[in-house]
């Protein structure tokens, strides 16, 4: 315990010494004001951010550096970056920089400096003369860029700025030639720019990054990006109301450019019909180098042909994300873009939010021309015939269907889509493919196998409503190394896969993910041959044992067990997570199970206090009955280990108790079978007078064909609806105690011999009925005279009439009900004559045809 001690003051010194070197408070005298600094070698950032600051601090002055155990001072030019942002800086009443000669980073957004002469002033930045990245977005909706102030900042590589409605960039800019990332972008400022004209940008020419998303464009003049010939990306996303006929002038010249990387997501309104992206909206980029492009969000449903083969070779990563594509003869052309390593197109058939439809104000720039859509038919049939021969000509030796896909593709990314079937077998014909994105579909059943899929490695099929996974869909995918099944249904399949066979060529898997699926136990084998494995996920499920060999998984560090419904561990699965703790520093997250804190599983709790560091969260697990604190889990075991050592007065109790419930239980087992016993009894004393049961003739027919049980109170019923209706229309023969019964004998003995005599017995049962005894007597010993001597209980006929149909049946009639062996008594007139004609029948059905 000592030595505890003194580790936990020594990590607690070391946490201390590394808190004063790093996170230093800075106290500015003229403000009073703490910022936090950070030390980089020999100098430091100064982080002022979200401190209700109205004006930027003096660090002209000697700053005041005070810590739990030292306070020294740092001096203006040891300030490399100083972060003012998320303050209520308006403006400024003298030179605040004059004495940080050696700022490079300057962060002034989401204040309220307005873009003023006021505000910036000549001579503002001119102290900054090592300054290289500047931000003052999200200060100014108004105003104008006064370009005389912003040209003293001659080291200047990165400006993020607001751009008020008229913005004009003047030629002082021309002075800042180190200048290639300009940040114009409305998303986390203010941006409106209705037009770019051949001036907008004129004097930035050292620009390798252009930013303008979001800033409310619409028209564009022919080749205005052209003339920036450093350029290499540029991001004109979220201009809805550009449109794709502003592309062709967009595009105009960049062969001009060093172009790389290309933005046009959401370009078009939320809402409107679907689109067409044509050859003459993208053809001026086929002689580029461009790397990246995404076209997301547009509506796009339809490209023409040869869009798509127009594209620069040089093209490695296409997105055409958030669209409503659909298939057409385009998609053949996807496999000629030689170079693609990335290809997106999730979120298809996605439609925006009811706040959007609602609330758009939307007017892009209508298409002048279009795709001919003769033109795609006759293509469509041409491509039609050619994929018929193919497929006549390889029918034997391919798969039913392949996916042409780039040579050279390593991610594809198609989720949230709504693709909807089952995924049977077909083909992947892209050779350098690693990553396959598939989650958030209804691909509700994976049945495979899937073909050309060997060099797989990482393969995402989560949330996809997947009830049944075939032992064949995955024997192809040999060196996956990352699989995520979350969210679906798997349980069953998996719980049948005693063999292993599932996951049995996945011999580099390093990663999988079951969670969420309802598992609830699974093979021993399932996982025989994942040998290589590193993180097993199985948490949110209902698995209420574990006993899966990993043994084997020697690399295992992370088993993740979590929210399922664990309660103890057998001996052989503590040996084997010994084993992995030792091997592989093995973690194990047991949180949010119950489990069983009683003397039988304390074996499993000493196992827990031995490798509480192995458990991920163990201070807050918790028992079924919550008889234990895992807080202090050492004290509670060693508590709960003296309560259950054994004493002689609890052997007594346990004698004395077990006495007592065998008491009770015979008491419950005579009373639960007391008409078996009477029945028994009256039986016997029969036997002993000399007793045999009567049959009428030797052809081993009853005396009567049905014993009617009744309550007095429904005896009308009895002879004016039964004994008319069975007796008089048929040949039906009914014992009815009123009529038939000699008022001699005892009246149980009367009761039991005509049963006896009957070949059924017909119960009435009323309400009257049910609170009769004697028509409990009736029922209970018709019924074991349908047990031991008919041997079936559907001896026994009930009518139910309409005042017992109306509520919940009767308890003690619920195992005839529950056989079948009733019919409703009905209110109307014009169903009673069914209802006789079915009572009849049943009464002269022979009981040994009966099921």
């Amino acid at each position: 315990m000592i030595i505890s001690d003194m580790g936990s003051i020594f990590v607690l010194r070391v946490l201390s010494i590394y808190v004063a070197i790093y996170t230093d408070i800075i106290v500015c005298h003229d403000t009073n004001i703490s910022c936090e600094v950070l030390k980089k070698g020999k100098f430091v950032k100064v982080d002022c951010s979200s401190r209700g600051l109205t004006t930027v601090p003096d660090f002209c002055q000697s700053i005041q550096l005070s810590t739990n155990t030292t306070t020294r001072k740092i001096r203006p030019n040891q300030i490399l970056e100083l972060d003012l942002s998320r303050n209520d800086i308006r403006h400024y009443h003298h030179n605040p920089f004059q004495c940080l000669h050696n700022l490079q980073v300057l962060n002034l957004e989401r204040n309220r400096i307005n873009l003023s002469n006021k505000n910036y002033f000549e001579g503002l930045f001119a102290p900054l003369v090592s300054l290289r990245n500047l931000n003052v977005k999200h200060n100014s909706e108004e105003g104008f860029i006064n370009d005389t102030v912003f040209a003293e900042l001659k080291e200047l590589r990165v400006l993020r700025i607001d751009t008020p409605r008229e913005t004009v960039f003047g030629n002082h800019f021309f002075q800042l030639r180190k200048l290639h990332t300009l940040d114009l972008s409305g998303i986390q400022g203010y941006c409106y720019i209705k037009h770019i004209g051949k001036q907008t940008f004129r004097y930035f020419q050292s620009l390798r990054i252009l930013d303008v998303s979001a800033c409310m464009i619409k028209y564009v003049d022919k080749g205005v990006f052209g003339n920036l010939k450093h350029l290499t990306e540029l991001y004109l996303s979220h201009n809805k109301e550009l449109g794709f006929e502003n592309l062709q002038n967009i595009t105009f010249n960049l062969t001009n450019t060093k172009i790389e990387k290309l933005h046009l997501d959401y370009i078009r309104c939320f809402m409107g019909p679907a689109t067409r992206l044509c050859q003459h909206h993208t053809k001026y980029l086929s002689e580029t180098a461009l790397k990246e492009l995404s076209l997301a969000g547009n509506r796009l449903d339809w490209m023409q042909r040869g869009v798509l083969q127009g594209l620069p070779k040089s093209l490695q990563k296409l997105s055409l994300a958030s669209n409503r594509l659909s298939l057409g003869v385009y998609s053949f052309e996807y496999r000629l873009l030689g170079r693609m390593k990335e290809l997106n197109v999730s979120f298809q058939v996605n439609p925006p939010s009811l706040t959007k439809k609602l609330f758009q104000n939307c007017y892009e720039s209508s298409d002048v021309s279009s795709c001919s859509p003769s033109t795609e038919e006759q293509e469509s049939i041409q491509i039609s015939d050619e994929d018929e021969q193919m497929d006549l000509g390889e029918k034997e030796k391919q798969p039913v269907l392949i996916f042409q896909l780039p040579p050279k593709l390593q991610s594809l990314y198609w989720s949230s889509s709504r693709l909807f079937g089952d995924l049977g077998e077909f083909g992947i014909n892209a050779i350098s493919l690693k990553n396959i994105f598939f989650q958030n579909n209804i691909w509700y059943e994976w049945i495979g196998p899937v073909h050309g899929v060997e060099a797989i490695e990482e393969l995402d099929l989560s949330q996809n409503f997947c009830y049944n996974i075939s032992t064949e869909f995955l024997v192809h995918f040999s060196g996956v190394k990352t699989l995520k099944f979350r969210d679906n249904n798997l349980a069953k399949s998996l719980s049948l896969d005693h063999n292993g066979s599932t996951f049995r060529n996945q011999i580099s898997l390093e990663f999988l993910d079951l969670s969420n699926n309802g598992i609830e136990s699974l093979p021993q084998r399932i996982f025989k041959n994942a040998s290589n494995m590193i993180q097993l996920l199985l948490k949110t499920n209902r698995l209420y044992k574990w006993d899966v060999k990993i043994n084997h998984m020697k690399k295992l560090t992370v088993l993740d067990l979590s929210d399922n419904r664990l309660t103890s561990f057998s001996s052989t699965d503590m040996t084997q997570l010994e084993n992995l703790f030792h091997h592989s520093n093995l973690t194990v997250d047991l949180t949010n199970n119950r489990f069983s804190c009683t003397c039988e599983n304390i074996a499993v709790l000493n196992w827990l206090v031995a490798f509480g560091s192995h458990f991920k969260g163990i201070e807050n697990y918790n028992c079924l009955d919550d008889t234990l604190n895992f807080h202090d889990l050492q004290k509670s075991v060693d508590i709960l280990t003296e309560k259950c050592k054994s004493y002689l007065f609890w052997y007594v109790i346990g004698c004395f108790g077990c006495t007592l419930i065998v008491t009770i239980s015979a008491c419950y087992l005579i009373y639960r079978n007391r008409w078996r016993i009477r029945y028994i009894r009256y039986m016997a004393n029969k036997k002993f007078r000399g007793y045999h049961r009567l049959q009428s003739n030797s052809s081993g027919e009853f005396e009567f064909d049905a014993y009617v049980s009744y309550s007095i109170n429904d005896l009308s019923f009895v002879k004016n609806e039964m004994v008319q209706n069975l007796e008089e229309q048929s040949d039906i023969k009914l014992a009815i105690m009123h009529r038939d019964m000699e008022p001699c004998g005892a009246h149980a003995s009367n009761i039991m011999d005509f049963i006896s005599r009957s070949k059924r017995t017909i119960c009435v049962v009323s309400k009257n009925f049910l609170e009769s005894e004697w028509q409990d007597y009736e029922l209970n010993m018709a019924r074991m005279e349908g047990i031991e001597a008919r041997k079936t209980l559907k001896f026994v006929f009930l009518i139910l009439m309409p005042d017992v149909c109306q509520s919940k049946y009767p308890r003690k009639a619920r195992d005839f009900i529950k056989k079948g062996c009733y019919i409703e008594y009905p209110d109307q007139t014009f169903g009673q004559t069914v209802f006789w004609e079915s009572l009849r029948k049943e009464i002269e059905r022979d009981l040994s045809s009966v099921p």
